[in-house]
């Protein structure tokens, strides 16, 4: 195994568990912080440390155009503003664990999925049953949260909104792989962080005005300065060169560690509780 290729899962495996940890800290801070305000906040911080980035790097600046240019459209309106937003008011209304649980779950099988259908990448076997299982634990943890029709409708709505977010991944994946090395992957998640920021904050100001980051308390700052350094620039950097060294099946899978940083951090953070079925869904 070339030492590139060993990096590379290393990195996946690191944005993967900061990603996890994302639903945690992320719970915590929209608490007291509207969805759309701590998302515009998250991705100036990150959009600017995406510029100090890519200000330091070489030979790394080039603007995409035609075709590349549109996927990192798709990419920021996907993940960077979709996600995002999906994410963020899932965990006003359901438990950090079920999104832990939900969205890692859920997005390696949208990422095959969808690899399978556009860029005609067939999956291997194994990764075909690990989706099909992967299937399967979602359906436990819906059963586990009192099924689709007994659940309480915050916590259903919530899964549902988590579940849209692994969608949301299942894109950018695909996106991703489209680069075929053209563009690297540092400038990607640059420009799709500022496609993402261009929606965000418009929309932050729209639903709650200037007030909304006057209001910010240093405790809401260091959450979202979590989301922006490790749940965004590290884990979109990670994804984006995971998938153009590795491809898309076989990066996808990474994301299957993202639960245990979730699940662990909603039970010892939180104090969440955990069935046995929805661990057994995870």
């Amino acid at each position: 195994m070339r030492r590139s290729e060993s990096l590379t899962k290393v990195l996946l495996a690191a944005g993967a568990i900061s990603g996890g940890g994302a639903f945690v800290v992320g719970h915590l801070a929209v608490a007291g912080t509207p969805p759309a305000t701590l998302g515009a906040l998250r991705y100036i911080l990150a959009t600017g440390l995406f510029g100090l980035l890519l200000g330091f790097s070489r030979g790394a600046k080039r603007i995409p155009r035609g075709a590349d240019a549109l996927r990192i459209l798709g990419m920021g309106l996907a993940v960077v503003a979709g996600y995002n937003l999906l994410f963020l008011e899932g965990l006003r209304l359901a438990p950090a664990a079920d999104g832990g649980l939900i969205v890692p779950g859920s997005a390696p099988t949208f990422s095959i999925l969808l690899g399978w259908a556009l860029l005609r990448e067939r999956p291997r076997n194994r990764a075909l049953i690990g989706s099909a299982l992967a299937g399967a634990g979602i359906l436990a943890i819906f059963a586990a949260a009192g099924g689709l029709g007994d659940a309480l409708p915050g916590r259903r709505l919530g899964d549902l909104l988590y579940l849209a977010g692994g969608s949301m991944w299942g894109i950018f994946n695909v996106l991703a792989r489209g680069f075929q090395g053209r563009v690297h992957p540092l400038p990607a998640n640059a420009y799709a962080a500022g496609v993402g920021l261009a929606v965000l904050l418009p929309l932050a100001l729209l639903t709650e005005g200037p007030a909304g980051f006057s209001s910010l308390t240093p405790a809401t700052l260091l959450e979202a300065a979590y989301l922006a350094v490790f749940a965004t620039v590290l884990l979109l950097w990670a994804n984006v060169r995971g998938v153009e060294r590795l491809g898309v099946a076989r990066a996808a899978p990474f994301a299957y560690l993202a639960p245990l940083a979730a699940v662990a951090g909603g039970v010892l953070v939180l104090g969440e509780r955990i069935s046995g079925l929805e661990l057994l869904g995870g």
